[in-house]
């Protein structure tokens, strides 16, 4: 048997969230709920990871497609011990451990100490318990002689309550008494195999409450995505981020920031997103897998899946789509709209323009109201822009064309040909001066 499986339930009915998507994919601090579990899980490399599935089964298969994962359907009725016994069939390892699919702040250090703690004592079932006197979303501890979990309404004054989060020895007995359970209670509560093993089953309280908290509903879900917000500005802050107002930046755990980058408010950071260090960011920046190199400055804008270079100026009010890459030192201003386009070193495209499928050479400067005609209605071409190249307001290159190193596209122009380096293209009607013809016109 290989030392260690997870079995994680993502099955239970989610009518508190007043939904149609299952509760395991609604998202905190940008990941699913079930994605934070998931990477807990991942921490201990086990053998299998099996997630029990039952409402939105296919879409939490969808979500996690392509992971390595055992997906087993709930089947029966839906409680938390039908969920334990479908997971049989995928549990290989001699200890396994059950988790919620909802406690997204689950540590690895809780699980690794629980695992110590099952094994050290050589116990058939063991869980992680917190001391609350609040709620207790999976039944209350009582220790009067052995060890037994009781409903909420029955527990007086108890303040132990059980997580939900357990570590199972896989023996027959456990199999055993488990359908003993769900034939002898209709609520099939896991937590009815406690007494089952009096001196082989036992809890282990974690002196952290709130990394064993769950959702239940939506103010569940604001609650702990504060608290991980806060847990994740804390370690930026600690490494030398600045972060202005820290109720007021949103970001993702995979986010990365260097030291001396100030996080102004409105600022939302998610995906991989990296910054380099010396950075600006903000107020009002929503940025999700863009790589931000140091000295770079961003407000009010949006990026997605950009790149850009050290020294860059983004915004205000700048939308950077994805494949957009900016370099050194150049300049997007306001309502500029890149996508799948490269701007060369020092490039300017300070107002009204939208860049796409471009190439645009260093030192370039793209007039207000430029425009790269990059679709025909059935193809996407791509317009080429040489270095030093002077785009004048409201342009429209129509591509496929080149613009040469140098050269000069007047205002107003559409330019469906290439233009030759350092030439001057116009490609608009001349304009035509009648004196005195508004005169007339008052007149009649």
């Amino acid at each position: 048997m290989k030392p260690l499986d997870v079995v994680i339930l993502a099955s239970g009915k989610d009518a508190r969230m007043c939904s149609r998507i299952p509760k395991v994919l609604h998202p905190l601090a940008g990941l699913p709920l079930l994605e934070h579990v998931l990477r807990t899980a991942l921490s201990l490399s086990p053998g299998a990871v099996v997630v029990v599935v039952g409402q939105g089964a296919d879409q939490v298969r969808a979500a996690f497609q392509g992971r390595g994962l055992v997906f087993v359907d709930q089947g029966g009725p839906p409680n938390t011990a039908q969920g334990l016994l479908s997971a049989r069939p995928a549990v290989q390892a001699g200890v396994f451990l059950l988790l919620p699919g909802d406690i997204p702040l689950l540590s690895g250090d809780a699980l690794e100490a629980l695992l110590r703690f099952h094994r050290e004592r050589g116990l058939v079932l063991s869980f992680l318990s917190i001391l609350t006197s609040g709620p207790a979303r999976h039944g209350r501890v009582v220790r009067d002689g052995g060890v037994r979990i009781v409903e909420e309404g029955s527990s007086g004054a108890l303040r132990e309550a059980s997580s939900g989060v357990y570590c199972l020895s896989n023996v027959p007995e456990l199999w055993e008494a488990l359908e003993d359970v769900l034939s002898e209670s209709g609520e099939g509560r896991i937590s009815a195999l406690v007494e089952r093993f009096p001196g082989r089953a036992d809890g282990l309280v974690w002196g952290r409450p709130e990394e064993l908290s769950g959702v239940d509903d939506r103010v569940d879900l604001a609650r702990l995505e504060g608290l991980l917000r806060r847990r994740l500005l804390e370690r930026l802050m600690l490494s030398g981020v600045t972060v202005v107002d820290p109720g007021a930046v949103y970001l993702s755990p995979d986010v990365e920031v260097g030291p001396d980058t100030v996080l102004y408010p409105g600022v939302h950071l998610y995906g991989r997103t990296g910054i380099g260090q010396g950075c600006a960011i903000g107020p009002g920046a929503y940025l999700i897998d863009s790589r931000i190199e140091e000295g770079v400055r961003v407000w009010y804008s949006v990026l997605e899946g950009a790149y850009v270079e050290k020294g860059a100026r983004i915004g205000p009010f700048a939308h950077l789509r994805p494949g957009a890459h900016i370099g050194a030192g150049a300049r997007v201003g306001n309502f500029v709209e890149v996508k799948a386009a490269r701007l060369g070193e020092g490039v300017k495209a300070g107002h009204l323009a939208y860049i796409g499928d471009a190439e645009v050479g260093a030192g370039a400067n793209i007039g207000a109201g430029t425009i790269t005609c990059n679709y025909d209605g059935v193809r996407k071409h791509r317009t080429e822009i040489g270095p030093g190249a002077f785009i004048g307001s409201n342009a429209a290159l129509v591509a496929p064309v080149r613009i040469g190193e140098g050269a000069y596209v007047g205002a107003g122009s559409v330019i469906t040909q290439d233009v030759p380096p350092y030439a001057l293209a116009l490609g608009r009607s001349r304009q035509v001066i009648k004196p005195d013809w508004a005169k007339g016109r008052r007149k009649g």
